[in-house]
């Protein structure tokens, strides 16, 4: 006959369960606080910082076209021949050496007028521009701005806008996206501060399109902008960085 199994004294089984109770309490709180070191490493703040630099211009770029126009082609180039002789004795004039200067491809175009009981008349427009391209900045504008005197003179002329060039923008470039990024991490800090954290290192950062706009300029393009009108311009960016956060 099976002997009956004896129940544990209750001291011993209280004993027990008291162990296992203080061994999953202590679990529990080790699991929690890994948990809640983790979510404190994964804390992060995103921040936007700016910065502008103002730049000058360098070089400036003008583009000038004659043309001739007769009712024969080779009457229409000799008059060509005349009115960039005119236009290239005026720039020189002006100030604007040769070397200054480089001729485009001579082009033509027929222009057909329709006139009454069938009849038409053609015309040959010859047509060459000249790019000028000088550090001389004052020169080209006086000169620039006495076109309309050849107009008045029976020349056959136009001219483009000038377009005012700074050599040292990819320079202005890398300072201003530093100085930015700089702007950030200040902006972060006394954020970070105010709440009684501390600021880490920087996670990941976007640069935004940069705005290169006339001097003081208020202006803002999503595509970005590039001013060339402008003789003096400011060179804007911005960033975006996400810093770590601790407590």
């Amino acid at each position: 006959m099976a002997r009956p199994r004896r129940l544990p004294d209750l001291p011993e089984l209280f004993l027990g369960l008291l162990s296992i109770g203080i061994a999953v309490v202590l679990t529990a709180r080790i699991v929690s606080g890994t948990i809640h070191a983790r979510s404190h490493i994964h804390d992060t703040i995103s921040v936007t910082g700016s910065a502008r630099k103002p730049i000058s211009s360098d070089l400036v770029r003008w583009s000038v076209s004659v043309a001739g126009e007769a009712a024969r082609p080779t009457v229409a180039a000799r008059q060509l021949r005349a009115e960039t002789r005119t236009l290239r004795v005026y720039l020189k004039g002006e100030g604007i050496p040769n070397e200054a200067i480089t001729p485009s491809v001579v082009t033509s175009e027929q222009n057909v007028i329709q006139l009454p009981h069938h009849r038409r008349r053609v015309t040959y427009r010859v047509t060459q521009r000249l790019d000028i391209s000088s550090r001389r900045i004052d020169v080209v504008e006086r000169a620039s701005t006495g076109v309309g005197g050849l107009i008045e003179r029976g020349v056959r002329v136009s001219a483009e806008p000038l377009e005012y060039i700074s050599t040292e923008l990819t320079e202005a470039k890398l300072d201003t996206l530093g100085a930015a990024t700089e702007d950030a991490r200040r902006r972060a800090e006394i954020l970070v501060n105010g709440l009684g954290g501390k600021l880490g290192p920087m996670r990941s950062t976007s640069l935004g399109v940069y705005q290169i706009t006339p001097r003081d300029s208020t202006d803002v393009s999503d595509y970005g902008i590039n001013d060339t009108s402008s003789r003096e311009k400011d060179v804007n960016a911005v960033v975006t960085a996400t810093f770590a956060v601790s407590r």
